[in-house]
């Protein structure tokens, strides 16, 4: 794809962090958005924002959870644009943290089914019509999160190792079959979003809430992590330059490259895992 004018590009989580950042950065190259969210509010002034940078845009709440409103955003992207183009599927929540075996059932089921059933639900509903027209790219958020496996944080961790996986298992099948459809697996690191924040305002004991005093010490510390982390816009940037230039990895910064390099080597020697992070001893 040599440029995204007159492109249509669906963002879903677009009200907020890296999501609005894409459709910041989208709308300056030019592309037509369909940008969804769950907060009805942020996703107003998101569109609100966008179409006074002179896009032209839809906004519709979606929670990416459910199948049948993910089919129903790609239906009114049709209904209004009549093709899609560019799919950001990049809708996300923090989710529970915690002991693993501590969380509940709905934790883990809340968690999983926004940040990796909202993929996969994504995938089934959107790429069938990008192979049909075969001028596409998928862009799926995941994580560091998903090439480490960081305790005390099961939930999102399985999730994101999750959409790696599909990230990468859809790049392999676009390729043997010759497709011209380009994938994007986005791996943030830290980031300045709203992520942490968002879970330490969920009720106590409701699913996806910090389990216990551990659980709240860590939060804290994420929340610390992600004060101090990456402008989203330039997050934005990096998306939009790596949808053109068909690039399928795309980490936000080489900070988790140690740790991460460090996992595949004890997997290869088949060593005891040991977890590292930046910064982390």
């Amino acid at each position: 794809m040599e440029t995204l004018k007159d492109k249509t590009a669906v963002v879903t989580g677009a009200a907020s962090g890296i999501g609005l950042a894409m459709v910041r950065r989208f709308a300056r190259a030019g592309a037509k958005l369909v940008i969804s969210d769950i907060d009805d509010t942020k996703l107003k002034r998101a569109l609100d924002e966008v179409t006074g940078l002179g896009a032209s845009a839809m906004a519709m709440t979606v929670d990416v959870a459910d199948e049948s409103q993910n089919r129903a955003l790609f239906e009114s992207a049709i209904e209004k644009f009549g093709q899609v183009n560019v799919v950001c599927l990049n809708a996300g929540v923090q989710g529970s943290i915690g002991r693993s075996w501590s969380l509940s059932k709905d934790d883990y089921e809340w968690a999983l089914g926004i940040v990796l059933g909202g993929v996969i639900h994504g995938v089934r509903t959107f790429v069938p019509h990008l192979v049909d027209h075969g001028d596409g790219h998928v862009v799926i958020t995941a994580s560091v999160s998903g090439h480490v496996s960081s305790p005390f944080n099961a939930p999102y961790t399985i999730a994101k190792h999750g959409a790696v996986t599909l990230a990468e298992t859809l790049f392999h099948e676009l390729q043997m079959e010759r497709s011209t459809v380009g994938v994007t697996c986005l791996c943030p690191g830290s980031v300045k979003t709203n992520i942490a924040n968002a879970a330490a305002a969920l009720p106590p004991g409701s699913a996806g809430s910090t389990k216990g005093k551990l659980g709240n010490q860590i939060l804290e510390m994420s929340q610390q992590v992600v004060e101090d982390g990456l402008d989203p816009a330039v997050v934005g940037e990096q998306v939009h330059d790596a949808i053109l230039d068909g690039r399928f990895w795309l980490f936000t910064d080489e900070s988790w490259d140690g740790p991460i390099a460090a996992r595949a080597t004890e997997i290869a020697g088949r060593a005891q895992p040991r977890f590292r992070a930046p910064n982390f001893e």
